[in-house]
């Protein structure tokens, strides 16, 4: 055996990779240094350039891409080259060249292979896509997708055509569409990939595809793959065909905006690209593609969810760097087997955790036992689980009606009713029961933490983890901490909420702590709006038009208005009349409506669409006047704003980062606007004063803008530094 390794323009530190020639194939390895993963940038497509060009000239069998980075091929392109770009062309020159590297990869005249183990996202897709042939391991961590329409663009690199020609269009489009990733096992289902092997055997499997003889000069040997499917071929000649308009690029534009409501450009770009550039040649649809590109990437949408992106990976890094210190746990129990804490059990038990959960009764504990199968089944309906692995997941689950076994769990989650009484009696009886060091953490969304831990024997022990409905849906994780928390209980309730898979945003105790605090203004100026006299529908079509999942009475329905008025009332005690509630919450729940758990509310939920129940408006003493659907809009996100800006003034939140990801992935701020505070940066803090000012005039004091906007107004300053 010879081996060699060819020599590169850029010092080896600097340099993305290395190559290695052995037997007559070269081994690109992909390893960028100082990071963990591979990205696709500028910098290093002019890299690949030149080993391309280097070996073009070669007597060699094959070349393979492998990556040297454990869990990962290439992850994408290089996103803060993307949010650089400021014109369109300067994206376009960056795509050309990226188009350019694809072209020459697959002109080389000898057999190319990509050899994916991990991550192959975005830009490493498309590399891959330029390649001959793709092997794949089937390792839990290969996972292969085309995620750029999360980031408000769409692939740029070739994959909007070259994915469709080789798995059809309807497949292409729904994981272009969908930015979802398959693994290797769906992946070659697909044709997306040619072949699985095993982690240890991707080298040989590799080499299998270029070992059928050196090519003769000029001449490239293909290696054999599995041929298209007929699926494939149908698909695409009706793609290329006028009946395809109804068949399957108008259904997709129908589907992306039920979803996105219009707000997000690149999945309806993405959608025409396809569609015209099947039925062109490839070069020509490249352009297309680089010209879809260049236009979104400079879009304030793409800008907003890339400055997302980026205030996501410092949250989730500073909640890694909390969690040092953290104490070992791998049993946990939850007191409370309602639909909080029977979801919180679940997900603990899908995350490998023992689970002890408790209630006051068989039947309670039935009911949550219930429901967290139900929701192991629907992973296994879902292809997430294996129907074994739920069964296995599930006995984690054990479930009690008294304290036996809870002398060795290290962690309890309460998740009882908010009643500081009854939660009082709980820490009682669960610090008599429980170990030396015990660490309490409450799910109470209102309630001081501090409050709580004056029944505790340690309250540096006691802790509020607040988990947002559904568990298991909902990405945030609200953790509170009190003046006396120790670094070590805020350690481990940070490692273990990590290691349920939730984005953390860590905060200091007051009445509603942050989130709960600032979606109760929000809600409550809904109510206030609809006491004025615009409708229910009008309200929630408003709001939820402006890029919210739902609108705020919705909402109200969701949470159940009997738990949206006794959150109101314990605010309103800690707040004074700032935060007193509409007087149509009570209304409504002296009525018997709770919202969609008894299917009375705003809404009745009798038959499906719900439709809203114009029963409430004689219940509340409505009259019909008009209010303008911004105003409307305004009031609701402007208050929410103004207790945002309160919060800081408290101390209880400081870090825009923090807020920002609350409000989005908590609170369902439309994360395209890049965070509330962002867009307050993005409108004028002058701006916002002055239409709170103008709404306080008209509507009362509660509206008046926080002293902090008032003054970051007067000063011109902004909550994000933008340098």
């Amino acid at each position: 055996m010879t081996t060699e390794e060819t020599a590169v323009a850029a010092p080896e530190t600097q340099a993305p990779g290395r190559v290695v020639i052995e037997d007559g194939v070269a081994w690109l390895h992909l390893d960028q240094p100082g990071k963990n993963v591979n990205t696709l940038s500028s910098d290093s497509v002019g890299w690949f350039e030149a080993r391309i060009d280097e070996l073009r000239s070669q007597d060699l069998r094959g070349l393979v891409l492998i990556s040297d980075k454990p869990g990962y091929f290439i992850v994408g392109a290089d996103i803060n080259e993307i949010a650089s770009f400021e014109e369109p062309a300067q994206a376009k020159v960056v795509i050309h060249r990226g188009h350019e590297l694809m072209n020459r990869i697959g002109a080389l005249p000898f057999p190319v292979v990509s050899a994916i183990d991990g991550a192959c996202l975005g830009g490493g897709l498309e590399l891959s896509l330029a390649c001959d042939y793709r092997v794949a391991t089937d390792a839990r961590h290969t996972k292969l997708g085309l995620p750029e329409v999360k980031l408000g663009v769409i692939p740029g690199l070739g994959g909007t055509q070259r994915l469709p020609r080789l798995i059809g269009v309807t497949a292409a489009l729904d994981l272009i569409l969908t930015g979802k990733e398959v693994n290797g096992k769906k992946a070659l289902k697909l044709g997306l990939v040619d072949r699985l092997s095993h982690p240890l055997s991707l080298r040989q499997a590799a080499l299998e595809a270029v070992s059928w003889g050196k090519p003769k000069r000029g001449k490239r040997k293909i290696p054999k793959r599995k041929p298209t499917s007929l699926m494939t071929k149908i698909t695409n000649v009706l793609a290329r065909a006028p009946v395809a308009k109804n068949l399957v690029f108008d259904q997709a534009r129908k589907t992306v905006l039920k979803k996105s409501g219009g707000h997000y450009p690149a999945p309806l770009r993405a959608v025409d690209v396809v569609e015209e550039g099947i039925k062109m040649p490839l070069d020509e649809a490249l352009e297309l593609e680089a010209n879809a590109f260049a236009d979104l990437a400079v879009s304030e949408v793409a800008k907003g969810l890339i400055s997302i992106f980026f205030t996501k990976q410092e949250v989730d890094g500073r909640a890694k760097s909390l969690a040092d210190g953290a104490r070992d746990v791998d049993e946990v129990a939850v007191l409370g087997a309602g639909f909080m804490g029977a979801g919180i059990a679940q997900l603990l038990a899908y995350k490998n955790y023992r689970v002890l959960l408790k209630d006051r009764d068989h039947q309670g504990l039935g009911r949550g036992m219930k429901q967290a199968g139900g929701l192991f089944r629907e992973l296994v309906k879902r292809r997430k689980m294996r129907k074994p692995q739920a069964e296995q997941a599930m006995s984690r689950l054990m479930p009690t009606v008294d304290y036996r076994g809870f002398d060795r769990v290290p962690l309890v989650i309460e998740a009882v009713f908010e009643d500081v009484d009854l939660k009082h009696s709980v820490i009682r009886e669960i610090e008599e029961a429980g170990p030396d060091g015990l660490i309490f953490a409450s799910n109470t969304s209102t309630i001081p933490i501090t409050r709580l831990a004056e029944a505790s024997a340690k309250p540096e022990n006691v802790i509020g983890m607040h988990f947002f409905s559904p568990v298991h849906k909902m990405p945030l994780l609200e953790i509170i901490r009190t003046e006396k928390t120790s670094d070590e209980a805020l350690a481990t309730t940070v490692d273990v909420g990590l290691a349920m898979g939730k984005t953390i945003i860590v905060v200091n105790d007051g009445p509603g702590f942050f989130t709960s605090r600032v979606l109760g203004p929000f809600v409550n100026e809904a109510a206030y709006v609809l006491q004025q006299g615009a409708t229910i529908d009008q309200i929630d079509r408003a709001v939820k038009g402006w890029g919210f999942p739902v609108g705020p009475l919705a909402l109200v329905d969701e949470v159940g208005i009997d738990v949206a008025n006794h959150v109101a009332e314990i605010m309103q005690g800690y707040e004074g009349d700032r935060a007193k509630p509409s007087p149509i919450l009570a209304k409504l729940l002296a009525d018997g409506r709770r919202g969609r758990k008894n299917k009375r509310g705003f809404y009745t939920y009798e038959s499906k669409p719900k439709k809203v129940d114009d029963a409430v408006y004689e219940l509340i003493g409505w009259q019909q006047a008009e209010v303008d659907d911004q105003e409307i809009i305004d009031r609701c996100w402007m208050q929410m704003l103004n207790e945002v800006a309160r919060c800081i003034e408290d101390g209880v939140i400081s870090r825009p980062s923090d807020i920002d990801i609350g409000v989005v992935f908590g609170l369902g701020f439309p994360p395209f606007r890049g965070g509330i505070l962002r867009e307050a940066d993005k409108l004028g803090l002058d701006y916002v004063v002055g239409r709170l000012d103008t709404f306080a005039a008209a509507y009362g004091p509660r509206l008046e803008p926080a002293t902090l906007l008032r003054d970051m107004a007067r000063s011109g300053k902004t909550f994000h530094d933008y340098d």
